[in-house]
């Protein structure tokens, strides 16, 4: 039996497709030690280095004195606290619903989402490169899942029309595609929803303290949060920390409260995480200047790349792709990027396409212009 799975893992070797760890020491946001040497990380979801900042660290602080490092049980037993309680006002409030719930990851919300809100009279209709938990989701949900073509809205509304006959239609998509950093078309989504009856639902894992006239997500502007049924989002990307959430109306929540298994059987988010997680969106909403340092340097590694040749399209976000392609070419790139000291593994299959291999840069407030030169420095050469 166990020669199955090496036989497995050769395979995975020979398409140059096999995953290992890799141990970064001394990791100080966008810099850490990777095997004795210093070397810059263009690739955590950290966008505004919150996880580091100084009012959100001794927030925590704080909180761990208080409430110790766990939670001690689910959500329903006795592992709701005041800080949870305090985090989910503050989530509803900026995500303009009436209630909000968090998880104990962005993983686990999406997975509740969709199995307590569907079943199997249902149909779950998503964008083809939505996020491996809206997939996972929606096959244990044991609902039909309809996927249309990346951000081809056509066929999307071809699939809602032809399933009227469903008990539910359940609309996905994620706001900003976590490996193409591409954004949706939500006003285009919210007239299909309210055409057709549907209930949508939106990722906003790398939109939430990005994206917004205040960083309050890929919602906030032009109403659509009040227009959008199910708004999730994490607390591990712009917020720095761990842990996920759903804002909705309260009959949504409480269906989740009482439905979601993720959330259900799962140990609550410890409360620290809560504490931290709040006073980084108080950060976030009263330091705007993390944003637009944010955003400059976000527009610097763009011109960058594009003066270096390199066919990239006008950043939606924080998330840079490189297209490489082919597999074994991009594990070529990421290894001499590293060999000078610039950290961005190769993203393969089955995380993208086969043949669509990519260095997926993302981009924080915290890196400075010589970091973002010695950037540019590392691909100029490496293209050679």
């Amino acid at each position: 039996m166990k020669n199955l799975f090496r036989q497995e893992l050769q395979s995975l070797k020979q398409q140059n497709l096999y995953r290992r760890l890799r141990l970064l020491e001394e990791h100080k946001g966008t810099r850490a030690s990777f095997e004795g040497r210093e070397i810059l990380l263009f690739c955590g979801n950290d966008y505004l280095g919150l996880s580091r900042h100084p009012r959100v660290v001794q927030t925590a602080q704080k909180a761990l004195e208080r409430y110790g490092v766990g939670a001690g049980a689910a959500r329903l037993i006795s592992g709701t606290t005041k800080a949870h309680e305090a985090l989910e006002k503050k989530l509803a409030q900026i995500k303009r619903k009436e209630s909000a719930l968090v998880f104990a990851a962005g993983f686990l919300a999406n997975l509740g989402i969709l199995t307590a809100f569907s079943g199997e009279q249902d149909v779950i209709i998503m964008d083809k490169l939505c996020h491996a938990s809206l997939v996972d989701g929606a096959r244990l949900s044991k609902a039909e899942l309809r996927v249309f073509p990346h951000k081809n809205y056509k066929k999307c509304e071809d699939l809602l029309r032809v399933s009227r006959s469903a008990r539910r239609r359940i609309l996905v998509t994620e706001t900003v595609f976590s490996m193409d950093g591409d954004r949706a078309d939500l006003k285009e989504l919210v007239r299909l929803k309210e055409k057709y009856n549907a209930l949508l639902v939106v990722d906003d894992a790398h939109g939430t303290g990005v994206l917004g006239a205040h960083g309050y997500g890929a919602t906030e502007d032009g109403g659509l949060s009040k227009k959008i049924d199910v708004i999730m989002g994490t607390l591990s990307k712009a917020l720095g920390g761990l842990g996920g959430f759903v804002a909705a109306d309260r009959a949504l929540i409480d269906t989740l409260v009482n439905f979601a298994r993720t959330f259900i059987f799962a140990t609550a988010l410890p409360p620290v995480l809560c504490e931290a997680a709040r006073e980084a969106l108080c950060v976030i909403e009263e330091e705007p200047l993390l944003r637009k340092k944010l955003w400059s340097n976000i527009h610097q590694v763009h011109q960058g790349l594009q003066r270096l040749g390199f066919p990239i399209t006008k950043p939606e976000s924080a998330i840079i792709p490189v297209l490489v392609g082919d597999e074994g070419k991009a594990t070529e790139v990421f290894e001499k990027l590293l060999s000078q000291g610039i950290f961005i593994p190769a993203v393969r299959y089955p995380t993208v396409p086969k043949g669509k291999a990519r260095l997926r840069i993302t981009v924080s407030a915290t890196h400075t212009r010589q970091d973002i030169a010695k950037l540019m420095t590392a691909f100029s050469k490496g293209k050679k």
